[in-house]
């Protein structure tokens, strides 16, 4: 947090680094560049904008519509014919016969057709086919583009051309493509002759059956000619396997058991899985038996759940209290004492032989199991020394064996295979089918009007908003409210409306009683106003004062009264003098007694808006000798008609040269002047000249107790203003806020509808 400096040397208020847009250097506050590039929110909303190009958005709007009309009918027509072929599988319609395919296999083929439809030598023999045919001309069209476009450029009369024409374009654009997820082929092509492109299609579908269906014919008598003669090699050598497995077998003595394997074979495998079963078992007796070496009786598995024990425990128990109870009223010597323990006694030691018991039946498991795992590892260990001799003879055996099965296995699929392409080759079935040929389209499929149309009026828009974005970008004037607390981190006290413009263009501000307007250019025919706008009753203008009147007064510090205020602007014509003689009158409502100074020695206009001679003024009072302290009091100021306020014209334009306004501006007698105007009125307003132009209004800001800043929306550029604040705070001038005038309410829909609801002429 740091604490921002007034020209007072007081502090307005505190402000977090990350949100001051101000840089802080040498004990001054300056404008940060990105606080003064800061661009204001309201400023690029849509609605103002709208509301301000609207006419430039319909011009352009208008001029890309007649574009999208002007390619519409320029160009020439395009139409567009789309054809469907299914692929079925190379298998289908043969029942049983019929071969599952997968989706990838699916899917290789159909781009495999797509292939070939697309190959150069195809278009060519679709050309051909097409030609073969008589093709109309393209027809004229009897809508309105088509009329403009006969006119424009009359479609070729000779059918050859014509034809020649449609066909070239329907090639060049064919194209075929599989439809997702299925076994269709969609084949699409333009052309400017609908009955070319349709028919196009149509001789390239007929084209591609006629070679699927040569293709496969070709393919299947290829087929069983390979087959018949892969036949009768594989069966002549699938008897020669059969007669060797035969031979080998009588050789060896008929000792294999199967067509797997010998009887010793069997034998041990029989053998190998009862070693298995019987090694399990032993491995679990063995580890019971280890576990009553290493642990006590009691806490084994076999004790715990054994009932007998359960059983001789539950007594030990119940005798142990019987014991515990006796022993509260006997000695042990008792009688009923010595009973019961010579009953625990005998309970414990049956206990004892039982757990003795339990575990020698543990123990003569596991070694009975040991011995028998024995016994069958001596007779598994012989079988395998006996399989392991004839293991020579049953490798050559299993050899014979699979060479005869796999030949037996190709011999049948080749049975098989034979016998499909027998039922292919006789069935007349194409893989190839058309599902939906293609017809001549009735309207071009480009261009499209509504589409063109909308294009060209988008494109319109597009370039309105690119114009209106550069315009917006480039223009660096103040418009909407809030500008000086992002400028320059200062109050912004009031807002002055703009409501109407006069027949000349200018803008002026009007007041909604239907008062008289008030201008901004101070000409002389526009004098008498100041007044007239109050004498309507209240108005938007009025209240917009007024509410500017109490945001001063309540910025005021609370041990010091702000008593003389200079109002001035960064440059001309920004409405200073009217928003000065309007918190005049401001003013003098609440009761105070106010004097207006005309402090703009060069262009001096305060007394036209209330009517009254310039004779007497500041000048006058500057070049005069006479004290001050004598003056009278109607030198002081002259009463404007309304009660409380007084102005201090300039005076004459004799009274000081123009090189003795600077003398005049640096004098005491100014000084004084100012310290018997606070004595005499309870606020003293001064119009002073722009700060930026001349030098007069740095000069009086010291001698008043704040200053206020002027700013015209539209007209007022950022830099100026900010240049304008740099100035002010070099000076260490006291700077209450700004006002912001001409404001355009149209664009403001909630000040407007403030100012509409409490308008009585709307009423």
């Amino acid at each position: 947090m740091e604490l921002l400096p007034n020209g007072s040397g007081e502090h307005n208020r505190l402000v977090p680094y990350d949100q001051n847009p101000l840089i802080v250097e040498s004990g001054r506050a300056y404008p940060s560049e990105g606080a003064a590039a800061e661009e204001p929110s309201g400023r690029f909303k849509l609605g103002q904008l709208l509301r301000r190009y609207w006419l430039l958005l319909l011009v352009f709007v208008i001029l890309g519509a007649a574009g999208g009309f002007a390619t519409v009918v320029l160009s020439s027509p395009s139409y567009r014919a789309r054809l469907l072929l299914e692929v079925q599988p190379a298998s289908a319609g043969f029942g049983k016969v019929a071969v599952q395919e997968n989706s990838d296999t699916s899917d290789i083929a159909i781009q495999t057709q797509i292939s070939i439809l697309r190959s150069g030598t195809f278009l060519k023999r679709g050309a051909d086919r097409l030609q073969q045919d008589a093709v109309p001309l393209a027809p004229t069209g009897r809508d309105i583009f088509s009329r403009l476009r006969q006119r424009i450029h009359p479609t070729i009369q000779d059918p050859l051309e014509s034809t020649r024409q449609g066909l070239t374009a329907a090639m060049s654009t064919f194209n075929a493509q599989a439809v997702n997820r299925t076994r269709l082929i969609e084949l699409s092509c333009e052309s400017s002759s609908p009955d070319v492109a349709a028919q196009f299609l149509n001789a390239m579908a007929a084209e591609y059956v006629d070679y699927s269906t040569r293709s496969r014919m070709q393919t299947a008598q290829k087929t069983s000619e390979w087959l018949a003669a892969s036949i009768e090699d594989t069966k002549t050598k699938m008897q020669e396997a059969e007669q060797h497995v035969q031979d080998f077998v009588q050789a060896s003595g008929n000792i294999f058991a199967g067509q797997d394997a010998t009887l010793d074979d069997t034998k041990l495998s029989s053998l190998k899985g009862d070693l298995a079963k019987i090694q399990a078992d032993a491995i679990v007796k063995k580890t019971r038996y280890e576990l009553t070496l290493k642990y006590p009786p009691e806490a084994l598995g076999e004790v715990l759940d054994d009932a007998v024990l359960r059983s001789y425990q539950q007594k030990i128990n119940v005798l142990k209290e019987q014991k515990a109870v006796l022993e509260v009223k006997y000695t042990p010597k008792h009688e009923k004492v010595r009973e019961v323990d010579a009953q625990l006694a005998s309970v414990q030691k049956d206990y004892q032989n039982e757990i003795t018991s339990v575990v020698t039946r543990i123990k003569n498991d596991y070694e009975a199991a040991a011995r028998q795992q024995k016994l069958l590892t001596d007779s598994y260990n012989s079988q395998a020394q006996r399989v392991g001799a004839q293991a020579a003879k049953a490798s050559q055996y299993n050899a014979l064996r699979r060479e005869a099965e796999t030949l037996h296995q190709v011999y049948q699929s080749l049975l098989m295979q034979q016998s499909e392409a027998g039922l292919s080759s006789s069935v007349p079935v194409n893989p190839i089918q058309i599902v939906e040929a293609a017809t001549a389209p009735e309207f071009p499929y480009k261009p499209k009007p509504i589409l063109n149309l909308s294009f060209g009026c988008l494109l319109g828009a597009v370039f309105a908003a690119g114009i209106v974005f550069l315009r917006e970008r480039m223009d660096n004037s103040i418009r909407a409210p809030g500008a000086s607390r992002r400028l320059f981190n200062v109050p912004e006290l009031g807002v002055i409306p703009n409501l109407a413009s006069d027949a000349s263009g200018r803008k002026r501000w009007r007041a909604a009683g239907g008062g008289a307007p008030l201008a901004l250019s101070g000409k002389a025919e526009e004098s008498a106003v100041a007044l007239a706008s109050w004498t309507g009753g209240p108005s938007s203008i009025t209240e917009s004062f007024r509410g500017t009147l109490t945001s001063i007064l309540r910025n005021q510090s609370d041990g010091k009264a702000q008593r003389t205020i200079l109002i001035t602007s960064p440059g001309p014509s920004e409405g200073k003098t009217t928003v000065i003689q309007n918190l005049g009158i401001a003013l003098a409502e609440t009761g105070r007694r106010v004097v207006i100074v005309d402090a703009d020695f060069r262009r001096p206009n305060l007394h036209r808006k209330f009517s009254l001679p310039n004779e007497w003024g500041l000048t006058d009072l500057l070049a005069d000798e006479a004290a001050l302290s004598d003056a009278r009091t109607d030198r002081l100021g002259t009463e404007t008609g309304v009660p409380g306020l007084s102005i201090l014209a300039n005076g004459s334009a004799t009274a000081l040269g123009q090189a003795s306004i600077s003398r005049a501006l640096y004098s005491p007698r100014l000084r004084e002047l100012f310290q018997i105007l606070t004595k005499q009125y309870e606020m003293v307003l001064v119009d002073a000249p722009p700060i930026l132009n001349v030098a007069d209004a740095r000069i009086i800001a010291p001698l008043a107790d704040a200053l206020i800043l002027v700013l015209r929306s539209g007209v007022t550029d950022r830099a100026s203003a900010v240049e304008a604040y740099q100035r002010i705070q070099d000076d260490g001038l006291t700077l209450l806020g700004t006002v912001l005038t001409d404001y355009d309410v149209s664009t403001d829909r909630k000040r407007q509808y403030y100012y509409d609801y409490g308008d009585p002429s709307r009423a």
